[in-house]
């Protein structure tokens, strides 16, 4: 059974925003909805979309009607239109998070060979199991894709 959709806010966290090239001081806070869904080959797909929230501490100076660009100092930018009290800005589409910026990045010469732990293929990315191998199992170049729902990645398997 799939989870229902879950929505949540993150915490306030201060911030500086770039609008028209002029930085100021504010609060950011991220409403998210998670949910599962399941493709076409009957695997769990999990999607998270964000919406950003700034909230300043004084209203702003002049009420902008269109959508204006946001850069905020965290280096993400976004199309946002200011509410009627001018107190804080509203990011228009939602972001599609990417699970895989919160993986480990491979090491440095990394060429995406799977590691074989005490009998177990190990995916080099999320380091989870895959599926178990037998000491005279021998396997050359197989394509593999990770089963780990976060993950996903392909991976090379030779043992």
């Amino acid at each position: 059974m799939l989870r229902p959709d879950a929505e949540y806010d993150t915490p306030l966290k201060p911030c500086k925003i770039k609008i028209d090239e002029i930085l100021y001081p504010a609060v950011m806070q991220e409403h998210r909805l998670i949910s599962e869904n399941i493709n076409v080959n009957r695997e769990i797909i999990t999607d998270c979309t964000s919406i950003r929230k700034y909230i300043f501490e004084e209203p702003f100076a002049v009420f902008k009607p269109e959508p204006f660009m946001v850069e905020c100092d965290d280096g993400y930018c976004s199309i946002c239109y200011m509410s009627d009290n001018r107190l804080s800005i509203i990011e228009m589409e939602g972001s599609k998070m990417d699970f895989s910026k919160a993986m480990n990045l491979p090491e440095e010469g990394f060429d995406g060979q799977a590691d074989i732990i005490a009998g177990w293929v190990i995916c080099p990315y999320c380091l989870k199991k895959q599926f178990k191998v037998n000491s005279d199992t021998r396997i050359e170049r197989m394509p593999y894709k990770c089963k780990n729902s976060k993950c996903r990645r392909e991976l090379i398997v030779n043992v």
